[in-house]
């Protein structure tokens, strides 16, 4: 037995609940049943005396726990003076439970100690066994769409579709309506007015005569910007009248269809605060890059009020590109726990959602750690398939 793991509180709780004897019996009822028992007769019954064995365990562990407390308190008593010294020696004032007074100590102390905590928010490929991904773009109320990427067990995509392999349109139909929007801090958005199908890999929206995705250019924007992220895997999107005629929209005078292209979603990822704080990584008002080169050192500038940078204080890095990957080297050498964790994962998941615009994987050089949350630094990293994930369970507030 380690005695090292006991302590006061533990061996005061097991010594409470030790049954404690207390005989109530009066005098005259102890003397009756002496008599019974034939105490008082010249020749007991032969029989097999009866031994009480609870006084004896009783007393048996007591003795352990007396044993236990003792070197306990004594090696407690020791470690506190050590500690105390040590203290004394270095100039360092540590708090209680070792936690350091100084602000700034106590940033990395509370960094070390939440090593394992996943705050990855993006979806990697060995998340995809089991499981399907709907994707769509959530309106937000500046103007934009934050895309999010929903994983749905592949029992629950059989119970709905009576199959396993539903198209973006199929799923939109069937999920969109299940969304919560305002819940996730979103507007109000999903699913559109009007009907959604699609034909030979494009998508072709017939939109109501007065529809409101173009009475104003912000409108516009974040009807174009929602569609890109929700059918990102068709090549364009096409708008029609209730007669099945091209549809002109008036903020855009002529007809026009919507293209989803490689080019077109070409981004770099930066951070969006919600007003409740809550944080998403996306896209910066759809500015695009022609090469994933300038997209990443496009992450290190806020342009914006609405966009943060993901990158860390006083963080800096080069950029190289080998075929497909794309390789980060930082300037100085990068301690990951001197952060805040999850700030330290957004910037991480920004450059490998940039690089994933561009069908890159990343690999991070001058990381002081060799793993990470989940990552392995000394080699490339996976490609996320999808940015901010979301669990089935936002798709079934019906």
């Amino acid at each position: 037995m380690n005695h090292e793991h006991w302590d006061e509180e533990r061996i005061e709780e097991l010594l409470s609940k030790v049954p404690k004897i207390h005989d109530t019996r009066s005098k005259e009822e102890v003397l009756e049943r002496l008599k019974k028992d034939g105490v008082f007769e010249e020749e007991p019954p032969k029989k097999s005396p009866r031994i009480n064995l609870l006084p004896w365990m009783i007393a048996a562990c007591a003795v352990l726990f007396i044993a236990i407390l003792i070197p306990s308190l004594m090696k407690k008593d020791s470690t506190a003076d050590e500690a105390s010294t040590a203290n004394d020696s270095s100039g360092e004032d540590m708090g209680i439970l070792g936690v350091p007074d100084n602000l700034e100590e106590q940033e990395k102390f509370v960094n070390v100690m939440t090593v394992g905590t996943d705050n990855r928010t993006a979806v990697y490929p060995d998340q995809t066994e089991g499981n399907t991904l709907f994707r769509i773009g959530l309106a937000s109320k500046d103007a934009d769409s934050i895309p999010v990427t929903i994983v749905i067990p592949n029992e629950k995509i059989l119970e709905d579709f009576g199959k396993n392999d539903p198209s973006q349109v199929e799923m939109y139909k069937v999920y969109a309506p299940r969304l919560n929007e305002q819940a996730l801090g979103f507007i109000d958005y999903h699913p559109y007015e009007g009907e959604i199908t699609e034909k030979n890999g494009k998508v072709i929206h017939v939109l109501p005569e007065n529809h409101p995705y173009d009475v104003a250019s912000a409108a516009l924007s974040t009807y174009f910007a929602t569609l890109t992220d929700t059918f990102s895997s068709y090549s364009e999107v096409e708008f029609a009248d209730q007669n099945h005629q091209p549809k002109i929209l008036k903020e855009v005078g002529k007809e026009y269809s919507l293209q989803i292209t490689k080019e077109t979603t070409q981004y770099s990822y930066f951070k969006y605060v919600q007003e409740d704080g809550s944080a998403f990584l996306a896209p910066n008002f759809r500015e695009t890059f022609p090469n994933v080169e300038k997209a990443m050192e496009a992450l290190k500038v806020n342009t914006n009020d609405v966009y943060q940078s993901v990158i860390l204080p006083n963080v800096d890095y080069s950029v190289s590109v080998e075929k497909d990957l794309v390789k980060i080297t930082f300037k100085e050498p990068l301690d990951l726990f001197n952060y805040n964790q999850v700030e330290a994962m957004q910037m991480i998941e920004g450059m490998l959602l940039t690089a994933a615009g561009f069908n890159k994987a990343v690999q991070f050089e001058n990381i002081v750690q060799s793993e990470w949350e989940g990552f392995d630094f000394s080699k490339p990293l996976p490609i996320p398939v999808g940015p901010n994930k979301l669990p089935y369970t936002v798709l079934e507030n019906e």
